[in-house]
């Protein structure tokens, strides 16, 4: 298993001077994220988390997730599935799941309606975002879980950690939730924490900057 994310603000910093423009040499970006729990279907999940992007070589880099299920715990629940698009010139770039703290698997493709529909990476209990194993196999209130996942585009050196909350959708980074104490799930969108919304207005800079 790949290490756990930097979250100090010297992290923070690091991202900022990397995402300003340091060529396409190997280096790495951060964002933290909360729930948009204004946006949720249902009103019942919620989570925290961070985004670090390494880009490595080539066409390749590495997204890692850490996700926090933050939902009150009288009501219980589990994070199921998560899915996202991320801001790529290349229309065949893939996301492909490398490994996990939890029994999630690959789920390329699929639809997030009503938010959109397909999203091109992702990862699932089964597979399956909508349902598929045992929601207790999932990520249980004031647990986390890291994700790792081969990113692979032409333009892989000009992504940010930003670029994975970015796409066509307004919304195009979902958590799901399913196993609540009252029998409901939830789709939840992703916002850059407070603090992270500059960082994504100088990784688009950098991003466009590069391009000329």
């Amino acid at each position: 298993m790949r290490g756990y994310l930097i979250k100090t603000p010297v992290g923070l910093v690091l991202g900022i001077a990397l995402a300003m423009g340091m060529g396409n040499s190997a280096r790495a970006d951060i964002i933290n994220i909360v729930a948009d729990t204004n946006n949720s279907t249902e009103g019942l999940g919620d989570f925290s988390g961070t985004l670090q992007y390494d880009y490595q070589m080539g066409d390749m880099g590495l997204l890692t997730l850490i996700i926090n299920n933050t939902s009150d715990e009288a009501n219980g629940g589990w994070i199921t599935g998560i899915i996202f698009n991320f801001a790529t010139s290349d229309e065949n770039a893939t996301a492909d799941l490398a490994d996990a703290t939890y029994p999630f698997d690959n789920a390329p493709g699929k639809s997030g309606a009503p938010y959109g529909d397909p999203f091109m990476g992702g990862a699932a209990l089964g597979g399956d975002w909508l349902g598929g194993r045992d929601p207790s196999l999932g990520i249980g209130v004031s647990e986390s879980g890291t994700f790792n996942f081969d990113i692979t585009a032409t333009d892989a050196g000009l992504l940010t950690a930003g670029s994975f909350l970015q796409g066509p959708y307004d919304f195009n980074f979902l958590v799901r939730f399913r196993g609540f104490e009252n029998g409901g799930s939830d789709k939840v969108p992703a916002l850059p924490a407070p603090g992270a919304i500059a960082l994504l207005g100088l990784g688009a800079l950098a991003h466009r900057r590069r391009k000329r």
